[in-house]
């Protein structure tokens, strides 16, 4: 999977969704007129008796007038409440859903699991680890992903998830998810769900008129009980009139979503598979979800606005399978295994040591896979993918941490203590410094965590540094703004007060910036692209050059490995000039990496293949090198892993 191609792709994705909302628009109003003229004009105008006659006695410029005009408004605000009703990202569709939280200290076992499986498969593929939330009163299987960017996704998951699925089979299934998040389809689903309300309202108004909620009659009983019955109120005649307009437009909204959705699920369930290298953890979810009554389907009044996010349908199958969000279970599974006969087994709820085992599993998986080396150039050009060898390092790192560390991670105070710590300098004069701002600005409790965690912490080696970071994050989103600037101002004192900026520290900075920007409204705002890469030379040159030098003392060797990665910028020839090591800084470099933000998806690859090629002019990548590249790809949302293969062959020619 090449990260920059689905970029593209998502883009092109979005245009067509454009070009068939407008279709679908037009082939509504015109279905209105139709549908409403005739009663309309039986009041003004008398009846023809020829049938072309009927057909010029029912067309009225003044009434097609105002019909366009109606339906256009009346799309338009739709719409436009909807994308102010999703502007909080990913966690607005869940809370709309009807999630909750999961809280990074949760005491319940089911839900700790969760956590660590998407928290490994955040880290394996070098993604923010998202916010997670747990549908409470579902008790079928699915689960969602949604937000505008990787920053603000977040993952939805039944409570049947957690009680039904083993360990493999929540994997496949948050697998499934992550190849949404990664291929852009989240942002795509986000604008496809507003898009879709503007024509889908007037049903949803309908609904609550004559029943007095947005859930459909046929879906309105539990996933395990029988039918309820359902009263109607005064409104329903007024009602009615809104499930009729709606009628019309239903049909168009889900030939949309299936238009655009359908191929993306495909896609979705073999990135699982590749993912994982685990066919049965999600062809397993996928007969459990076959083997329970009604399957996938909620009960959530919600659930059909946003019925494209879904990993398996939670509505009724449609009358024509062409206007279904998911292809049939059946296929689905045969396309994973060709060997299935369509026996679906009777779901079971996993024993109460399901847990126990699992962690068992865990312990056996950390213990036996190995770490092995690959060729430097190979890291920009796999951002974005994600391997079942990356997902088990993660998994080890993870269960490598020692307890006190993993219980600071889990609670604000202990995840700041934990950055803090990241931030200590190995000079003791320095640290000593930086204990004094921390015990004059820091609570107590957090001052004391910092202290204690530092020498565990630094036990642990360069490899954790960015992990650590990574899984502090969404503990970190529960602070409030106070103390969220608090933080920062610290973070950015400790890494000033001795008056040189590391590239360790600059980078971690940038990274936990922009994964707590979304969620403390700082997240940027988009931009228009520069669309050629002679729009940002200078820009490129500055990059280059620094990695050039991070990487290699020597001058003559350091103009060399520039000259490698300048080779893929694209630029004319001469001019992209390198910059001896007095000529620029972090601060230049800040500045550059803030220009080039706003690039274009096709410059963007080849500036950081251009900075791959610098970095792996030596055939080695050192923590320096690593490190500075992060910040790169993290400032232009490239994700990437951290580099355990990197830093360990730099560690293992360190004892050779």
């Amino acid at each position: 999977m090449d990260f920059f191609d689905q970029e593209a792709r998502a883009k092109k994705r979005t245009r067509r969704l454009l070009g068939l909302f407008g279709l679908a628009v037009l082939s509504f109003v015109v279905l209105t007129y139709f549908i409403l003229a005739a009663p309309i004009l039986i009041f003004s105008k008398p009846l023809p008796d020829s049938l072309p006659g009927f057909f010029q006695w029912l067309w009225d410029a003044r009434l097609a007038g105002w019909i366009v005009f109606c339906s256009v408004i009346s799309i338009s605000l739709g719409c436009f409440y909807k994308m102010r009703l999703l502007s909080g990202g990913g966690s607005a569709v869940a809370e709309l859903l009807g999630g909750r939280t999961i809280e990074p200290n949760t005491s319940d076992p089911d839900e700790q699991r969760l956590r660590n499986v998407v928290t490994e498969m955040a880290i394996a593929s070098g993604s923010p680890v998202p916010e997670i939330y747990l549908l409470d009163n579902e008790r079928g299987i699915n689960s969602f992903a949604a937000g505008h960017s990787r920053d603000d996704v977040a993952i939805g998951m039944t409570r049947g998830c957690l009680k039904l699925l083993t360990r493999d089979e929540l994997q496949g299934v948050i697998a499934h998810e992550f190849s949404h998040v990664l291929n852009g389809d989240t942002r795509l689903n986000m604008k496809l769900m507003a898009l879709a309300h503007g024509l889908f309202w007037p049903t949803i108004a309908g609904r609550i008129l004559v029943r007095g909620s947005t859930q459909a009659p046929e879906i309105g009983e539990s996933i395990f009980d029988a039918d309820e019955d359902h009263y109607f109120l005064p409104t329903a005649p007024v009602g009615i009139l809104f499930l009729l307009v709606g009628s019309v437009s239903l049909p168009f909204v889900r030939l949309l979503k299936s238009a655009i959705c359908r191929e993306r699920e495909w896609l979705a369930d073999a990135a699982a598979v590749q993912f994982t290298r685990n066919p049965a953890g999600i062809e397993g979810a996928l007969k459990k979800i076959g083997g329970l009554y009604k399957q996938g389907r909620l009960d959530t009044p919600r659930a059909e606005t946003a019925s494209h996010l879904y990993f398996s349908n939670s509505d009724y199958d449609p009358w024509f399978d062409f206007l279904s969000t998911h292809p049939p279970l059946a296929k689905r599974i045969l396309a994973i295994d060709p060997l299935f006969d369509g026996q679906l087994p009777r779901v079971k709820t996993l024993p109460p040591n399901q847990f126990e085992r699992d962690q068992a599993y865990e312990q056996v998986v950390a213990t036996t896979i190995s770490i092995g080396q690959k060729y430097p150039e190979s890291l920009v050009e796999e951002m974005g993918c994600m391997t079942a060898d990356r997902i088990k390092r993660a998994a080890t790192m993870r269960l490598n941490l020692p307890d006190e560390v993993t219980q600071a991670l889990r609670e604000p105070a202990g995840a700041a203590g934990v950055v803090y710590a990241l931030l200590l300098g190995a000079d003791a004069a320095t640290r000593r410094q930086q204990l004094q701002i921390l015990g004059g600005q820091t609570a107590p409790v957090v001052f004391e965590k910092t202290k204690t965690l530092a020498p565990q912490i630094e036990a642990l080696g360069d490899s954790y540094k960015f992990v650590l970071a990574e899984i502090a994050a969404p503990t970190l989103r529960r602070l409030d703004s106070d103390e969220y600037t608090a933080f920062a101002r610290n973070i950015r004192q400790l890494v000033e007060c001795d008056g040189v900026v590391e590239l360790f520290e600059y980078a971690l900075m940038k990274m936990v910036a922009r994964r707590l920007n979304a969620s403390f409204g700082d997240s940027d705002a988009e931009e228009t692209p520069y669309g050629r890469v002679t729009d940002v030379l200078p820009e490129c040159a500055t990059l280059l050059s620094a990695l050039a030098h991070v990487g290699e003392e020597d001058e003559l060797k350091a103009r060399a490995a520039f000259a490698k990665g300048r080779e893929f910028l694209n630029a004319p020839p001469g001019s992209v000039q390198f910059l001896t090591r007095s000529e620029w800084d972090l601060a230049k470099v800040d500045a550059a990496l803030a220009r080039l933000t706003k690039i274009s998806l096709a410059v963007q690859r080849n500036i950081m293949l251009a900075c791959g090629k610098t970095v792996a002019a030596d055939g080695r990548v050192t923590v320096r090198e690593a490190e500075l590249l992060r910040a790169i790809a993290d400032s232009l949302n490239c994700p990437m892993p951290p580099f355990v293969d990197a830093i360990r062959m730099e560690e293992l020619a360190k004892e050779q």
